[in-house]
This record gives structure tokens, sequence and C-alpha cells, in this order.
């Protein structure tokens, strides 16, 4: 476990399929991220138990966020596109509606920063946000990173328009 004041990051377990299904089919964030259909409970079961802990060798890590005080998860942490050649991955960070405002999210993207650069030895982390998404920019900014880019009509929209995409990173060497 990672644990930070409050949280801690945990492997994903079996008993995880169904958070992780309120969290995959929480419709609302769905326009920050390439979801775009509901994920059936019998996929994240398969996902949980063939899920492969080697963020080096697939790519990707997830990790269950938790309240350290009462264990229960909270929210889910992601590592992905994790390159061990060019040493980066980016962070995707999702807290339950009712957690938000506690200092959950700074927590767990302080402790994946620590993780990455103390374990995985990432020179750098980054996070890809939609530019409409004002918390998401306004936490990863305040946990240090900086805008770097923007993709320019990078996102569509739900009623077809288009958003940019801004790419925010955060040197871990610094941490």
């Amino acid at each position: 476990m990672i644990r930070e004041e409050s949280i801690c990051l945990r492997a994903v377990e079996p008993g995880d399929a169904d958070f992780m299904y309120e969290v995959e089919n929480d419709s609302t964030a769905w326009g920050y991220g390439d979801t775009i259909a509901p994920i059936s409970r019998n996929i994240l079961r398969e996902y949980a138990l063939n899920y492969d802990a080697n963020p080096l060798a697939c790519g990707q890590l997830r990790m269950i966020v938790t309240e350290s005080a009462t264990g229960k998860p909270i929210g889910i942490a992601d590592l992905y596109e994790i390159s061990a050649i060019h040493r980066r991955a980016f962070a995707g960070i999702y807290i339950l509606p009712e957690f938000r405002g506690r200092g959950y999210a700074r927590q767990s993207i302080k402790a994946l920063c620590r993780y990455c650069r103390g374990v995985l030895r990432l020179n750098k982390i980054a996070a890809k946000i939609e530019e409409s998404n004002v918390g998401s920019i306004r936490l990863f900014t305040t946990s240090g990173f900086i805008h770097e880019a923007s993709l320019r009509n990078w996102i569509c929209n739900a009623d077809g328009t288009f958003s940019d995409l801004r790419i925010l990173t955060k040197d871990l060497q610094c941490i």
C-alpha cells in the first residue's frame, strides 16, 4: 500500500468489481475521457481477477483510493501509457462525488508521484485534461503540474462541438 495523510492507494482486488462498476458507469465523467458506454460487472470482475500489476510490462496500473481511517474505497488512481524507455506516464484520478473537496485527490496525486519516482523510477508524469474540466486543471496545477501544450479541437463533445485537450506535466526529479 502507498500511504499519504488520510488516504491509501492499494492494489485492485476481486471484491472491487462492484466499486469499479459504480465509478466506470458514472456517465457524468464520460465527457472527460474516452468512455462512451456502460461497462458490465462481469467485464470488471474478469478485469479484477486477471489484473496484471506489473506496470512496466503492461503499461498501466490501477489502484483503489481508500480512506485510511475506514479502509472504504473512495476513488481510483490510474497510471497509463507508462513508458519504461522514456521514463514517463500519464495519471488520472477519480474520487466519488460525496468525497470530493476533502483533499483526497491531491493526496492521491502526491502518492502517485512518490511511487512513480521512487519505485518506477520515472522522470515525468503527465495528465490529459479537457479544457472545461476546471476542477481537474486546478487540482493538477496546485499539485505542481505545468501546462505544456494544448491540442486544439481534440475532444468531440456530446453536442458535436469540439474542445481543447490540455497536457500538464510534472518533473519527478524535484519532488
